[in-house]
């Protein structure tokens, strides 16, 4: 296990290098493509309460999604890091001006107007990563949020939101991490092979 643990912060740590190294341009262009896989995508459309996360710079970018799924009347969720440290919760946010810069300049939700859904009864997260493997696993920043989140949402499909380029053919994985059903790429969607062998 601790190989393991010692793998992922190595991989971890030289994928988040290239990240950051990506050019704007690309990361909009290639960002313009997943929302036209995703808003394509029938459990998208047929999703009535979603959640996405708001994006770093160097990360898939969410901010056209989350206005086209208020277009199609849908309820729009995003975490909300409580205080005690890998705990999260859905806040729901009705327009942009329900975000405030948090810690590090990022957009987090405005705590003074907080509205937390409940969970299960979420249809649809799309789920950051550093990087994914076809069988769905994550490699995540290391917290544990999405890993204790997940469980509490049993109804959501699960997409992991990922430059192809971050797609491995595998991840090191415990017990209690949990692979997502899909993966949106900026060239298609793909649905993970769940029995991670």
């Amino acid at each position: 296990m601790k190989d393991s643990n010692h793998n992922k912060t190595d991989l971890r740590t030289e994928l988040l290098l290239k990240r950051r190294n990506l050019e704007k341009d690309i990361i909009d262009a290639q960002s313009d493509n997943m929302v036209k896989h995703l808003c394509a995508w029938p459990y998208y459309q047929q999703a009535k309460i979603i959640m996405l996360f708001l994006s770093m710079p160097d990360e898939p970018q969410m901010t056209q999604i989350i206005e086209d799924a208020w277009s199609q009347g849908k309820i729009v969720c995003v975490p909300h890091m409580r205080k005690q440290f890998g705990e999260m919760d859905a806040a729901v946010i009705e327009n942009l001006n329900d975000l405030v810069n948090g810690r590090f300049n990022l957009l987090v939700p405005n705590p003074a107007t907080l509205k937390v859904m409940d969970p299960q009864l979420i249809d649809l997260m799309i789920v950051p990563g550093v990087a994914y493997d076809y069988y769905g696993n994550r490699l995540g920043m290391g917290a544990g949020y999405y890993d204790r989140f997940i469980p509490q949402a049993p109804r959501a499909i699960l997409i992991g939101a990922i430059w192809s380029s971050y797609i491995l053919e595998s991840i090191p994985h415990h017990s209690y991490d949990m692979p997502v059903h899909y993966l949106l790429s900026e060239d298609k969607i793909i649905k993970c092979n769940r029995s991670r062998i």
